[in-house]
């Protein structure tokens, strides 16, 4: 069932779908093309079956827009008219559209990514965000995932290349920079929380003045 109403999140192009459907369920509510046959026919694992017809149905959601979407050979989401974002995490899929470069991330708490938190955060980024709960650790991720996906490029550092510079008072809000070579971009990162889950979304800044 598609969720519209979550605080911070509802808006006209972004729509989050939590999954309590049956695959079967999923399937009833759109008709698939011969394609998308083709591809469910070739993912094994029931939860990812789940998350590609969820997100089907969220594109059918957007409508005509998202009719002819297509795939880099990194398996980035691509659209001729505007920018696509897409994530999901358990029983939640979320995509994003947008005029602007745009990346989302949704996860859900797990204790594991407190041992791979040297592997993404620097020194600064620890003194920025302060305590190192599994909250602020989860939010850092996403943050990260979210600028990686809008930047579009592979080959990236988590650590090194994507750089969180600015955080606000609530940690709700940050500035972050993403470079490889001389490509250089910043983005406005807001960061959601709610249930188990957070979910960033960022959206590159115009006209920004680099440091």
């Amino acid at each position: 069932m598609p969720i519209f109403n979550i605080k911070d999140i509802s808006s006209r192009n972004t729509i989050l779908w939590k999954i309590t459907e049956s695959e079967e369920e999923l399937i009833r509510i759109i008709s698939l093309t011969n394609s998308e046959k083709s591809k469910l026919s070739l993912i094994k694992s029931s939860v990812k079956r789940k998350h590609y017809l969820a997100t089907l149905n969220i594109l059918r959601e957007f409508g005509a827009i998202c009719h002819k979407i297509d795939y880099d050979n990194f398996g980035k989401p691509l659209l001729i008219d505007s920018y696509i974002s897409i994530s999901h995490s358990f029983e939640y899929c979320v995509v994003i559209l947008d005029q602007n470069k745009i990346g989302i991330d949704i996860e859900k708490f797990r204790p594991k990514i407190q041992k791979i938190q040297n592997k993404f955060i620097s020194k600064k980024e620890f003194d920025l965000i302060g305590n190192k709960t599994l909250n602020n650790l989860t939010k850092v991720w996403t943050i990260k995932e979210a600028v990686f996906k809008a930047f579009g490029k592979h080959s990236i550092d988590f650590k090194k290349n994507i750089q969180i510079k600015n955080v606000c008072k609530d940690f709700e809000k940050v500035v972050v920079k993403i470079f490889k070579e001389s490509n250089v971009e910043y983005y406005d990162v807001q960061i959601i929380n709610f249930s188990q889950y957070i979910c960033s979304i960022a959206k590159k800044k115009i006209n920004f003045e680099k440091n």
